[in-house]
């Protein structure tokens, strides 16, 4: 990151001259942030708001930071508060309706990218949370919607998207397309474990499990010799494991799996609420439980 790092060093030197010049510490603190340094983030921009509490830019990214801490409570109230103060409105907004779609408070999360959108209908990364939005909602024709205008701004926003417009079609019961959308994701990655997955789910669905054995177990393969470290990325390879297991009917397996993943990161959880693989385990007591439990 060297024009991170050339940008420390000036804020640095300044800094170093005048210790309480406000806007050098949260462009300082913002610095930190970009870099992934989030405490000492979150100490400039503290230190930049004792000395003018109003300061409503160092308010909205102490809120970023928080968000990408996972406090999602501070995060909210700094984003209320820079929100209510008019400064950096939009982006405030956009990224209040991220927090609460974390939270899971949707009817919240939507009404504030709604607004952050309808004063700026081109907000690519907006557009794609609120498509999430309206996903976790079971809107999947509003969702798609949202999605194709993201990718249409902007096909970087949303992380194998190609994938991922298969997985709306397959919410939508649309298999044949949704298989297209996959099939064309494996071109250029033959061994994406998330799309093989995708794919064995939406074949067992459309064509029962005997007709899906193959994609069934060429997901297996490629998930059980996936080697990664971040907890993310793992919990979603235990995740899918789980999930084949579940399109199965091994209940035993599938359970396992399912509360390694949840033990890991929070998407797991909120993927079972919706993937179809889990879909008749929904109305099992300990797959309810887990699936359902608080956060």
């Amino acid at each position: 990151m060297p024009d991170n790092k050339n940008t420390l060093a000036n804020l640095n030197e300044i800094l170093t001259r005048n210790p309480k010049d406000i806007k050098a510490l949260a462009n300082r603190g913002e610095t930190y942030r970009l870099m992934g340094d989030y405490q000492r983030a979150l100490a400039d921009f503290n230190q930049a708001l004792e000395l003018n509490p109003d300061y409503a830019w160092a308010i909205a990214h102490r809120g970023e930071t928080h968000r990408l801490m996972g406090c999602h409570e501070e995060a909210l109230a700094d984003f209320t508060q820079a929100i209510g103060l008019k400064a950096n409105y939009i982006w405030a907004l956009a990224h209040r309706g991220i927090v609460y779609e974390r939270l899971e408070r949707y009817e919240e999360a939507i009404t504030d990218l709604n607004e952050a959108i309808e004063l700026e209908p081109n907000y690519a990364w907006a557009l794609a949370y609120r498509c999430r939005a309206y996903e976790m909602m079971r809107h999947y024709e509003k969702a798609i919607v949202d999605f194709d205008r993201a990718i249409a701004l902007d096909k970087t926003i949303i992380k194998d998207w190609v994938t991922e417009r298969g997985l709306l079609l397959s919410f939508l019961r649309k298999y044949d397309e949704a298989i297209q959308y996959y099939e064309q994701a494996l071109l250029d990655d033959p061994n994406n474990h998330f799309t093989l997955y995708c794919i064995a789910v939406a074949k067992t669905c459309w064509k029962g499990i005997a007709e899906a054995k193959e994609e069934i177990e060429q997901a297996r393969m490629i998930l059980q010799s996936s080697k990664v470290n971040d907890p993310e990325a793992r919990g979603s390879v235990l995740y899918e494991l789980g999930g084949l297991a579940a399109l199965e009917n091994d209940h035993d397996q599938a359970w396992n799996f399912l509360q390694q993943a949840i033990s890991l990161d929070y998407l797991p959880r909120r993927r079972a609420l919706h993937d179809l693989a889990w879909i008749e385990l929904h109305h099992i007591s300990p797959f309810n439980s887990l699936i359902t439990s608080n956060f």
